[in-house]
């Protein structure tokens, strides 16, 4: 379910269908993976998109469970750790990094042109793909609030989530979750 002026979060049921979806299009493996870090690890477009393979990758070529987002990634300049350990994102960028073919450019998703993504034109790229799924109100910030509801869902605390997320202020990471109306009616039931 949607707010007013937020993205649209898929339900769980519709987010395996959107990768279904992204796995039968072009550059299905860099797509997914592009989600994936989105809605696994809950990383802003932007973030994504300036990603490098020394990012993510350590010096044997190994993919890392933890990143240190550099101040230049991140919204606000601040430096802030991401968590790979998901097993479908590592799987998703385990596969893309190995059919990745080899760039003059570091940069971790490149574009057609053989260039690294600009945050616009790779938020572009993903609303276009949830347009095309027919999840109308989904943006490329969709993931990243799908990521958000389930933590807090699952039951991780409100200040863990707002680190999560890099935020600065839990009044903020509250405006990112979306709440289960099921679960609020099954709390109703024992009030």
């Amino acid at each position: 379910m949607s707010r007013e002026g937020k993205a649209y979060v898929l339900t769980d049921e519709e987010g395996i269908t959107f990768c279904n979806f992204i796995r039968a299009k072009r550059h299905s493996e860099r797509n997914l993976a592009i989600y994936l870090l989105t809605r696994r690890a809950g990383l802003r477009i932007g973030e994504v998109s300036k990603l490098k393979m020394t990012d993510v990758l350590d010096a044997k070529g190994q993919l890392k469970e933890v990143i240190t987002l550099r101040s230049a990634v991140t919204k606000g300049n601040k430096v802030r750790e991401a968590y790979l350990s998901n097993p479908e994102l590592r799987s998703a960028l385990v596969q893309y990094i190995s059919k990745r073919p080899k760039y003059k450019c570091d940069a971790l998703f490149v574009s057609q042109k053989l260039v690294a993504f600009t945050p616009k034109s790779l938020a572009h790229t993903m609303n276009k793909l949830y347009t095309e799924a027919g999840f109308y109100g989904a943006s490329s910030h969709s993931g990243r609030r799908g990521a958000a509801s389930s933590l807090l869902n699952k039951g991780l605390d409100v200040v863990s989530l707002m680190r999560f997320l890099g935020h600065a202020n839990v009044s903020t990471t509250q405006e990112y979750v979306e709440v289960d109306q099921n679960r609020l009616l099954k709390a109703a039931e024992t009030a």
